[in-house]
Formats: structure tokens, sequence, C-alpha cells
């Protein structure tokens, strides 16, 4: 049996002496299923598919699609294609162990659809675990101008470009994330553990308390009395900014005002500039019509307040204005001068996609230069952090003991 089938229960009737017939059959769908049943001469009067006991139940609630099985779906997809495989066939043949099950659970599901007649960006669409919207807008754009195998060849390359770029910015953050989350976690545990058993010691003695101690003792005094107003406190503050990240109007104001702040805003942009670029560039090159190019582009910012922009841009191509000029018109507030000049130089040369790419690879390098030089300026704080915390422990613990010690030395 084909780890793509199902199990169907049937109820049928032999077509030659009236017998009735139950059963299982092994089948991709119920169409097929059907097909397969009649050919056995019977008449079938119901199918339904198997039900699964608990221990055979699917357990995708746990299972997560990575961007490398994405994109080695589309690559082998786009290769097997471009080599003129039918779009049904080349489907069935990305099945395989290495996979995963979730992945092969997707694909038969794919494989269904399409067999039935569906697109496949209608097919895709019906699994946002694995194909956001920005992968089934390129991909039904890609079909609309029947370059379905080069649009996946590019999308291919951008999702590996993204994954690389995305690697980058994680390992760098990585340890200084690391470090700073145990000190912090160090730093609570000293306060609420370590430092009240010396609190019992102290209030024996006569002695004044130094200032370190005092503040360190009174934070573990409001942590245990107020703890539960701490906890109301925090999830208030992210129930708050959930609330408004999912209001379209709370969303924008926020996309609008990340681009602006210091240090991370540059970066954010940057990230936005980079996916429309490179999206762009991908689909014009693969012969999509400009305007739907720019209009899945705009979709794949991840920020509503420059895809509003993008929208914008977009009308005014379609009033047949050229793209350096409705981009500086509405977005020269947010995209860099520099862009929209080549932007410019590339649309009247003829070499527009070109172009593109060299914006795409100039503004990936300037992201990983904003995120070491990041790096480089956190890593010191993060020393002098730690290197306070550690002092305001140690002042706090050892300067009432000395005192004590003092105190004794002079009875």
């Amino acid at each position: 049996m084909s780890s793509r089938s199902k199990i169907y229960k049937y109820v049928a009737m032999d077509v030659e002496n009236g017998a009735m017939e139950r059963g299982e059959i092994s089948a991709v769908n119920e169409r097929n299923a059907t097909a397969q049943i009649e050919q056995m001469g019977f008449e079938l009067l119901s199918l339904k598919p198997a039900t699964k006991s608990i221990l055979q139940a699917d357990i995708s609630f746990f299972e997560k699609v990575t961007p490398t099985q994405i994109y080695n779906f589309t690559r082998q997809l786009s290769v097997m294609l471009k080599a003129g495989v039918p779009l049904v066939d080349a489907l069935d043949s990305l099945h395989s162990e290495s996979a995963g099950p979730m992945v092969n659970k997707i694909i038969d599901q794919v494989v269904e659809d399409v067999s039935s007649g569906h697109s496949l960006s209608r097919a895709l669409k019906r699994h946002p675990k694995m194909f956001d919207s920005m992968y089934v807008n390129i991909v039904r754009a890609g079909e609309s101008a029947g370059v379905l195998d080069k649009v996946l060849f590019q999308l291919a390359d951008f999702i590996a470009s993204d994954l690389k770029l995305k690697m980058g910015i994680k390992q760098a953050i990585r340890y200084p994330a690391i470090v700073v989350g145990i000190t912090i976690l160090v730093g609570i545990f000293a306060v609420t553990y370590i430092l009240p058993r010396f609190s019992t010691l102290f209030a024996s003695t006569d002695i004044e308390l130094p200032l370190p101690t005092r503040i360190l003792l009174g934070m573990d005094t409001f942590i245990q009395e107020q703890w539960y107003f701490i906890i109301a406190g925090v999830a208030a503050i992210v129930l708050g900014i959930i609330g408004i990240l999912r209001n379209s109007k709370g969303r924008y104001l926020w996309h609008k005002n990340k681009i602006k702040l210091p240090i991370l805003g540059p970066i954010s942009l940057k990230m936005s500039i980079s996916r429309f670029v490179h999206v762009l560039e991908t689909l014009d090159r693969t012969g999509v019509p400009i305007l739907d190019a720019i209009n899945i582009s705009g979709r794949t910012t991840g920020n509503d307040f420059i895809e509003s922009r993008i929208v914008k841009v977009t009308k005014d191509v379609q009033m047949g204005k050229k793209l350096a000029i409705s981009l500086t018109k509405f977005t020269s507030s947010i995209f860099p001068s520099q862009m929209l000049k080549m932007v410019q130089v590339g649309e009247n040369a003829g070499a527009l996609d070109d172009m593109l790419v060299e914006i795409g690879d100039m503004t990936d390098a300037e992201i990983k230069d904003h995120v070491l030089k990041l790096t480089a300026t956190i890593e010191p704080l993060i020393s002098v952090f730690m290197g306070v915390m550690i002092l305001t422990l140690a002042l706090s613990i050892f300067l009432p003991i000395w005192d004590m010690y003092e105190a004794m030395s002079t009875s």
C-alpha cells in the first residue's frame, strides 16, 4: 500500500448476484476508490474514510515545517517542471521519507486537490503552515503568466537568500541574548533566594545595613508581597501589545513608528526593502506583469505602513507613470535616495532586473553590517551590566558581614 493512500470503508452490491459487500479499500481519493470498486463489479452504495484510533491519529499539531523543507520542496518542484514533468507527477514524486511526515501529508493533499482540477496556488493556500500568503501569491502570478517553473526557481533562490540572512542575524544576537538571560536569572535567584538567607543573620545584629543591601532586600520584599500585581501588570502589557498588533490601525501605527526607532529601526526598514526588491526582481525577471509584480512585492515587506505606500505606487504605475517616478513620489521618505536613483537608472536603461539584484545585495550587506555593529556595541555594555550586577550582589552580602566582623572585634 502506498504511504500516500487513504483507507476507505465501503458498502456495495454485487451486480451479478445482488449480494451485499462490505470492506475496506486503499485509494488516493474518493474518486479513485469509487473507480476501483466499480472495476470489481460492485455498485457502490456508501463510501467514507476509515476512522483512526487515538494511537493512529496524526500529531501534526506538534509538528512544524522548516524553511529548509520549504526550500527543498520549491527547488525540486521547479527543476521537475522545467524538465517537462507534468505537475501532478512532479508533486507526487516529492513524497519521500526525508521530507518529513507533515510535509508528506501536505503534499498528499496538494496532489489530491490538483488532481481534482484545482490550481496549484489554490491547493497551496489550504496549507498556511507551509505556504504563507507571499508564497501563494507568487505561485498564482507564475500560473497566470505561464511561467510557473521559472517563478518557482527564482522563489527558491529568494527563500535560500532570506534564510541565510535570518540565520546570520540569529547567530549574531544569540550570544548576547543568552548572556543577558542568564545574568537576569542569576540576579533574580540571588535577590529572591540567597540574599534573604542572610537577612535573618543581619537582623539579629544592630548594625546599619549598607545601601546596596537595603535596595536588594527592598526589591525582594516588594516581589514577595506584590508578585500577583507584577504578573497581572506583565500580562496586561503583553495582552495590550497583542491587541494593538491584531488591530489594523494599531498595527499600521506600530509599523510606521517601528522603522523610526534608533538602532533597530534601520534594520527593520532594510529587511522590508530587501524583501520588496528581491521579490520584485524575481517576478519581473520571469515575465509576471509589472502591476502584479509590484502589488505582490508590496505584500512581502512585512510592514503595513510600507505596504500602503506600495499600493499607491501600483495605482500610479497603472495610470501610466514609470516605477521610479512613482516610488520617488510615495516612498521618498522611507526608501533611501540612492536606491530610488538606482531604480530610475535601471528602468531607463532597460535593465531594471539587474539593478534590483544590485539593490538587494547591497541592502543585505548593509543589514549584516548593522547587525555586526549592534552586537559589537552590545557586548561591552553586557559586560559592564554583568560587572555592575555582580559587584552590587557582592557588596550587598559582604559589606554587612564586614561590618559585623568589625563590630565583634571592637566589642
